[in-house]
């Protein structure tokens, strides 16, 4: 949603969306009227003619996301990908602001396995990663350092870990080991609903026709030595 606070109701803000389709993956975009949104990448939306503080407004994007945008309030910008940003019941010249996209992209998403990596031994250099944590695993078993990584160079493909269950509104694939008693049976690693990764886990092989790369945790006795994560 695309809102000002500061608008008057006749001016119709309450109802004004910035929209992809559902088919496609979330770009991860978040707005912010107060100011930029720490950690992202973002754009300045200024209308000057507007009096009603759009001076802190700003669309975000995570920061390798493949999207690039800029904004002109008067008119789109030669050499650009732009979409008119329109609000009729607003009388400061909200009809010639646009938003666009440079020609930029980093090296896209993530390919399985190949840009991803295991790691028992904290974050490797070169990667970004989410951290594989049971709280409930004794310290001298090391989970505190474990975690599942991909290259920096990549956009983010959106991975959020849970040790309490799945996480509404994602696709999370459980991560099991019988074996292990602390507690693994309502652990999940997640991605976007949207995601082009369709996670499997298998915790004593290699699933037959899957590519597959192994979680191992040395430390912990619990036969984490043969657990396998597929896509």
């Amino acid at each position: 949603q695309i809102k000002e606070p500061a608008e008057p109701s006749g001016h119709t803000w309450n109802d004004n969306f910035f929209c992809w389709r559902d088919i496609r993956e979330n770009p991860g975009f978040r707005w912010s009227y107060a100011g930029k949104v720490k950690g992202m990448r973002c754009t300045q939306i200024l209308e000057k003619a507007d009096p009603h503080t759009w001076a802190d407004n700003y669309l975000c994007v995570p920061k390798k996301s493949s999207l690039k945008l800029t904004w002109n309030s008067a008119g789109k910008i030669n050499g650009k990908a732009c979409i008119q940003w329109r609000e009729p019941a607003d009388p400061h010249t909200w009809h010639d602001n646009w938003l666009c996209k440079d020609n930029f992209k980093p090296d896209g998403c993530a390919e399985w396995p190949q840009d991803f990596r295991w790691s028992n031994a904290g974050i490797p250099s070169g990667y970004d990663c989410v951290q594989i944590k049971e709280p409930a695993e004794p310290s001298a078993h090391t989970w505190n350092d474990n975690f599942f990584c991909w290259r920096d160079i990549r956009e983010t493909p959106g991975f959020r870990w849970s040790h309490a269950g799945p996480v509404n509104g994602m696709k999370c694939t459980r991560i099991l080991e019988t074996a292990d008693p602390h507690t693994w049976t309502d652990n999940y690693l997640c991605v976007p609903k949207y995601s082009h990764l369709n996670m499997a886990w298998n915790s004593a092989r290699k699933i037959p026709g899957k590519a597959c790369m192994r979680w191992v945790e040395p430390a912990d006795p619990h036969t984490w030595k043969d657990n396998w994560l597929c896509n």
